[in-house]
């Protein structure tokens, strides 16, 4: 799970809720990283940033951590696949820090999918990212984040003609990036159970007056 740091994430929200974006900032990396432990599924699970921040909020949630070494969401799974293909791994599965709904059971469906053959899965966010991605083995995809990385991963696995298996579902394909996002957020999740939710009932003031303007 790479992560850019608790002060540059969703900049896009900064305008809207200044000191308050870094609680959902920590309360989405919280959210995700709890579906995935319990999960029960990886032999490693691994958060990559390079905020010392992030690192206590990992180690605090029992997972290793990897200090990134270079600038950019790529670079930081570059760096992910480099060390996985270090250490042998079969298959790496990339998750992005802000998809709050994604339950353990999405992870497992997506793990389950692995194959002995060269395969990558991919599951597309409403605005055409990538939010989670799983190699067959690590790095057989070059990460290509960004606007319309989903497309960017297809169309590289089909030129290299790898299997290729495409998943979504509600939970897993809505991250926050914006204030809209936010009262998405809020309506799918009305009696806040994600840790994300009760961050948005602390700041729904704010919400609401990003939206009038």
């Amino acid at each position: 799970m790479p992560v850019k740091g608790l002060a540059d994430s969703k900049r896009r929200l900064t305008s809207y809720l200044g000191d308050k974006k870094k609680l959902l900032v920590e309360a989405l990396l919280q959210d995700v990283l709890s579906s995935i432990i319990r999960t029960q599924t990886f032999d490693t699970v691994l958060v990559i940033s390079p905020d010392e921040n992030v690192e206590a909020l990992a180690r605090m949630q029992g997972v290793e951590f990897l200090e990134q070494t270079s600038f950019g969401l790529n670079r930081a799974i570059e760096q992910a696949n480099r060390l996985a293909q270090k250490e042998n791994v079969r298959s790496m599965m990339s998750v992005l820090a802000d998809i709050p709904l994604a339950e353990p059971r999405d992870f497992a469906e997506i793990f389950q999918m692995q194959s002995a053959n060269r395969r990558v899965v991919l599951t597309p966010s409403l605005k055409g990212g990538t939010n989670v991605k799983l190699d067959v083995p690590p790095g057989v995809v070059k990460p290509s984040y960004g606007r319309w990385s989903f497309y960017r991963h297809l169309r590289q696995a089909q030129l290299a003609e790898l299997e290729t298996v495409s998943v979504s579902n509600p939970r897993t394909s809505l991250d926050i990036d914006t204030i809209d996002d936010l009262v998405e957020l809020r309506r799918r999740d009305p009696q806040a159970r994600t840790n994300s939710a009760k961050v948005v009932r602390q700041i729904d003031p704010l919400i609401t007056q990003a939206r009038v303007l």
